[in-house]
C-alpha cells in the first residue's frame, strides 16, 4: 500500500512538460507515477482535480538570523511560512568573519529540530582563514557553496576584492567542478559614490523614499560587476551564480559576456516591484529595487534564459525593527517574502504576463536543483525523487494579509492586494505538510542537506 497518492492533476514534470498522471509515494520517495487507475490503494489520497501539481518549490537564496540574532527562533517560523507558500527546499546563506567550523554542527542540529523544508547552506567567504577551510566544509558538512561580496552591506558585512574572488574560485576549482560560488554582483566604489551623494543631500534629516533610495545601487554599480564576475568565471571555468539580478542594463551584461559556467538569478520582489511601489521603504532592499524597465527587462531574461533560477533574498524582520519611519537612512534593509514568493510567480508570470507554466517550475523547482547539486533528489517529478509535491490553483484569488502568514514578521509587501494563483496543498517528504493555508505538521520535518563531491 502506498502511504500517498495524488490524483486527477496534471504533473508539470521538467523538461517534459504537461502529464496528465496520478503519482504514488512511499517512505518519503515517488515510487509510482501512473494512470491513476493503475495506482495502488493508499493511507492517504490527494484529489487535484482541475489543478497543477508541480515539485516542491527550491529558493536557494534566503537569510536567517541577522535581525533577531535568534537562528533557531527563525528557522522555525520562515520555514513554516516557506511550507504553506509551497517552498519544500531552502538555500541559507551564512556571513561573518570567524570560522565556520564551530558554527555548523550547532547550525545544523537547529536545523533538523526546528525546521519545517529541508535546507542546504552556503557560507560567505571573507577571510583567507575562511578560504583555508573550504576542504573541511566540502567534506565534513556537505556545503558546496561559497559566496563573495562584491560589494558589502554597510554595519553587515564587507566587501572582498576581485583579487580574494579569483583566488577562492580557483581553490573551489581544484577540488570539484560542482562547488559553486555565488557573487554579490555590485561595485562597491560605484555604490559608495551613490550612498555618500544619498547621505550629503539627506543627513540626519530621515527624510528620503523608496523612489531615492534606488540611487544607492547606480546601474553601473551592478552592470560592471556582471562584466568581471563573467571573466572571473570564463578564467577559472568555476560554477558561479550570480544572485539577485536586480537591473536591466545587468541582465543585458550577463547575456552579453557569460560563459557556459555563469548562472542567474533573480527574485520574486525585484519580478514585482518598482521603486514608486506603495509599500514604499518597506520594501528598501540592497540591491534597491529599481524602474518598472528594468522589472520588465528582467521577465525578458526569464523568456530568454538568461535568468536560470527564482529566488527571494529572504531577509525577516519586524515593521519594528525595519524602522521605515527612520527615513531612508536609517530604515533597514530587508523583508519577509518566503510565503508569497510562489503566488507573485504565479500571479505576475503565468497569469499578467502569460509565461508558460512550465518555464515558472523550471526556474523554481528543477534550476536551483541542478545548479546546487540537488537534482533528482529534488527539483522534479520522477520514481526516487523526494515526495515534495505542490498543488497549484492557477485561478486562485487571495488578498495578502499578514496576519495570516507563518513568518515571525509582522508585514508583507503585498498587503491588502489580491494575487491569482496560489499552493493548495504542499506535500513534504510524502506526507500532507499544508492545505488550504493550514499547517498540519510539527517542526523538524525537515532536514539539512548535506552534499557531495
Amino acid at each position: 500500500m502506498l502511504d500517498l497518492k495524488v490524483i486527477n492533476g496534471t504533473l508539470v514534470i521538467p523538461g517534459t512538460g504537461m502529464v496528465r498522471a496520478g503519482v504514488g509515494c512511499k517512505d518519503g520517495k515517488i515510487v509510482l507515477i501512473a494512470d491513476e487507475a493503475v495506482l495502488p490503494d493508499a493511507a492517504s489520497t490527494v484529489d487535484a482535480a482541475g489543478k497543477y501539481v508541480i515539485p516542491g518549490v527550491i529558493d536557494p537564496h534566503c537569510h536567517l538570523g541577522i535581525y533577531t540574532g535568534d537562528f533557531a527562533y527563525e528557522t522555525e517560523h520562515e520555514t513554516r511560512a516557506a511550507l504553506a507558500g509551497g517552498v519544500t527546499t531552502v538555500g541559507v546563506f551564512m556571513g561573518g568573519g570567524e570560522s565556520y567550523l564551530g558554527q555548523l554542527p550547532g547550525v545544523i542540529d537547529s536545523i533538523n529540530a526546528k525546521s519545517s523544508t529541508d535546507i542546504f547552506l552556503h557560507l560567505a567567504m571573507f577571510t583567507p582563514q575562511q578560504l583555508d577551510e573550504i576542504p573541511q566544509y566540502v567534506n565534513d558538512f556537505g556545503v558546496l557553496d561559497f559566496k563573495f561580496y562584491m560589494a558589502g552591506v554597510r554595519g553587515v558585512f564587507p566587501n572582498v576584492s576581485d583579487a580574494h574572488i579569483l583566488d577562492g574560485l580557483r581553490r573551489m576549482g581544484s577540488i570539484s567542478d560542482k562547488l559553486t560560488g555565488c557573487v554579490h554582483c555590485e561595485d562597491q566604489s560605484i555604490v559608495d559614490m551613490g550612498f555618500d551623494a544619498l547621505a550629503c543631500e539627506y543627513g540626519e534629516s530621515g527624510g528620503g523614499d523608496l523612489c531615492e533610495w534606488a540611487k544607492a545601487g547606480p546601474y553601473e554599480a551592478e552592470e560592471l560587476a556582471v562584466i568581471r564576475a563573467c571573466y572571473l568565471a570564463r578564467i577559472t571555468g568555476t560554477k558561479l551564480y550570480i544572485v539577485h539580478m536586480s537591473s536591466e542594463p545587468g541582465i543585458i551584461a550577463a547575456a552579453e559576456h557569460r560563459p557556459d559556467n555563469l548562472f542567474v538569478e533573480t527574485t520574486s520582489p525585484y519580478l514585482s516591484l518598482t521603486k514608486n511601489d506603495p509599500a514604499g521603504l518597506m520594501a528598501k532592499m540592497l540591491p534597491p529595487i529599481k524602474d518598472e524597465c528594468d522589472r520588465e527587462a528582467l521577465w525578458e531574461g526569464v523568456i530568454e534564459d538568461v535568468v536560470d533560477s527564482f529566488g527571494t533574498d529572504n531577509t525577516p524582520l519586524t515593521a519594528k525593527i525595519k524602522a521605515a519611519e527612520a527615513g531612508m537612512l536609517g530604515a533597514l534593509a530587508g523583508y519577509p517574502v518566503i510565503q508569497t514568493h510562489l503566488p507573485v510567480l504565479l500571479h505576475e508570470g503565468v497569469n499578467t504576463r502569460g509565461i508558460p507554466l512550465e518555464t515558472i517550475v523550471e526556474k523554481a523547482c528543477a534550476n536551483p536543483a541542478k545548479i546546487f547539486e540537488l537534482y533528482p533528489q529534488k527539483g522534479t517529478i520522477a520514481v526516487g525523487s523526494d515526495a515534495d509535491l505542490v498543488v497549484v490553483d492557477l485561478d486562485k484569488e487571495r488578498v495578502v494579509k499578514a496576519e495570516e502568514f507563518y513568518s515571525f514578521a509582522d508585514f508583507s509587501l503585498w498587503e491588502g492586494r489580491k494575487l491569482r494563483g496560489w499552493p493548495v496543498v504542499t506535500i513534504k517528504g510524502g506526507v500532507v505538510a499544508v492545505e488550504d493555508n493550514q499547517i498540519k505538521v510539527e517542526p523538524g520535518i525537515g532536514k539539512y542537506l548535506p552534499r557531495s563531491i
